[in-house]
């Protein structure tokens, strides 16, 4: 799977109906603007705070806090005030040929 951004997979599960990753990420890195055609994501703050870029709006989630992201909408996250862990659950599974760069 093309990594897409500067960030670490720390666990990464696939079952018949969903994928699951929690990503690490220092401060000011980031997972890239980019897109999935075929997986709807679900993105959820475990630790620290981040900056989530859905299409053309920008947020600020903290932890616990969760942003749906549908196939086809361009989204990027970054860490900001230090290292932060999320959680990525993707439906269905996300495939290895399904991260397509959006800038």
């Amino acid at each position: 799977m093309k990594q897409m951004g500067d960030y670490e997979i720390l666990s990464h599960v696939a079952m018949p109906e969903c994928s699951i990753r929690i990503i690490g990420m220092k401060e000011a890195e980031q997972v890239a603007l980019h897109y999935h055609e075929n997986s709807t994501q679900i993105y959820t703050v475990l630790e620290q705070e981040v900056e989530a870029r859905v299409g053309d709006r920008t947020m600020r989630l903290r932890p616990y806090e969760t942003v749906r992201i549908e196939k086809g909408v361009p989204h990027a996250v970054r860490a900001i005030d230090g290292p932060a862990l999320v959680l990525s659950l993707s439906i269905p599974p996300l495939e290895r040929d399904d991260q397509h760069p959006a800038e």
